[in-house]
């Protein structure tokens, strides 16, 4: 069964067990298992919620018929209203002219307006008339066109005045005609405004810090004149300077993941990813060594900086490596007959990741007394996730080995 039909048939079978109609069960029952090799699934819900009508013809009078379906619509009712009311978001019905219907009481909450006031009113009133957002009248326009509201954009006003920023969902409640509709409405005023500071905030650090650090390379670069080219603090001095760029692109990266609107995904052949990452990681650190087992092809769907993600895991399997000549192995496992992800197991033999480290790519949380060294972990958990995937560490004094699993398409 599917759809309504077993919503409404479920409904009636528990009127029938409240009701002690055994008989009438039992009769459905053997229906359907005379019916259980019919293919099509929307076919047999059909049938079978025929046969259930069929069998409350034959088995009851006309008033238990009427006492059983009363009580099934009651439960559906019930049932609904419990949802409704217990919903997390506003949930607003509208008829056809965008009157009021159903206010529950997240609706209560995100516009500040309690169900008295706006059962029989304009569902309008509520909303402001802000460029490049949704409006009412486009939205039940839309519905009736056959097309689907998910997530739009829109702008709400509260009674006071104040504006909220919201994504909104709509559906009609009849799918044949459009004699009104049902409004999901998500309030995103406090994310967006929070990832808005974010990005001013992540923007102006990172303008300020590329000329602090050219102004302070221009200056080395005078001072290196003065002191032989092999002097040590050069080089530290320089290192320092780049690791302080690269934090910045890095802080871009974190905030682009961040955005909750982005859905900037795409589909990877992993064999290619990791060809890349592995020349680089030659390229950059050549007393390495790197074995990989790699089959021809492996595509998986992560988040557009996936990349990033195992050059992190390789660079740090040999920055973090005392050894003379670091070794570090690469296997990418396809998925099985039956599975859905892909995995690439990356394993090193040095000193093993600390503890800190280790909870950052388990948990990405940061505490006082949990708290990494970098933002390269914490890119990598976020990237990995961003993808849907999963990430683990194992990690001893023979080494660390990182697994992550990403879905495939």
């Amino acid at each position: 069964m599917s759809g309504s039909t077993d919503q409404i048939a479920g409904a009636v079978f528990r009127a029938l067990t409240q009701r002690g109609h055994d008989e009438v069960q039992r009769a459905v029952v053997d229906a359907y298992a005379e019916a259980d090799e019919v293919s099509d699934r929307a076919g047999l819900s059909r049938t079978m919620f025929a046969e259930l009508l069929d069998a409350l013809d034959r088995h009851l009078d006309s008033e238990q018929q009427v006492d059983v379906l009363t009580a099934a619509v009651r439960g559906l009712v019930d049932r609904f209203a419990t949802v409704v009311d217990a919903a997390p978001v506003a949930i607003c019905v509208v008829d056809g002219d965008g009157v009021v219907q159903l206010w529950n009481p997240a609706a209560e909450r995100t516009f500040d307006r309690d169900r008295s006031s706006m059962i029989g009113r304009s569902f309008a009133t509520v909303w402001a008339d802000d460029e490049g957002t949704i409006t009412l009248a486009e939205c039940l326009g839309r519905l009736r066109d056959g097309e689907a509201i998910v997530g739009a954009e829109a702008t709400l006003r509260r009674p006071d005045g104040s504006l909220l920023d919201a994504q909104v969902w709509a559906a009609p409640l009849d799918e044949d005609r459009i004699d009104g509709a049902t409004f999901l409405v998500h309030d995103v005023t406090e994310r967006r405004a929070r990832r808005q500071r974010l990005a001013v905030l992540n923007r102006v650090l990172r303008h300020n810090i590329r000329n602090e650090v050219n102004v302070a390379a221009g200056h080395l670069d005078r001072l290196a004149t003065r002191v032989p080219d092999d002097d040590p603090s050069l080089r530290i001095v320089r290192e320092r300077l780049d690791t302080i760029v690269e934090l910045g692109e890095t802080a871009r990266r974190i905030e682009r993941i961040a955005d909750d609107d982005r859905t900037d995904t795409a589909t990877f052949d992993l064999v290619d990813v990791l060809t890349d990452r592995i020349g680089r990681l030659r390229r950059e650190a050549p007393a390495a060594s790197v074995s990989v087992t790699l089959p021809d092809r492996a595509p998986a769907v992560g988040h557009e900086f996936l990349p990033d993600a195992f050059g992190n895991v390789l660079e740090n399997a040999v920055e973090h490596n005392d050894a003379d000549r670091p070794h570090v192995a690469v296997e990418l496992v396809p998925p099985g007959t039956d599975g859905d992800r892909v995995s690439v197991r990356i394993a090193d033999d040095g000193p093993g990741l600390p503890p800190v480290e280790r909870r950052v790519l388990r948990t990405a949380e940061e505490t006082q007394l949990t708290h990494s060294t970098g933002l390269g972990l914490w890119l990598t958990n976020w990237i990995v996730r961003a993808s849907s995937g999963r990430i683990d560490v194992a990690s001893d004094d023979a080494g660390t080995t990182v697994v992550i699993e990403l879905p495939t398409p």
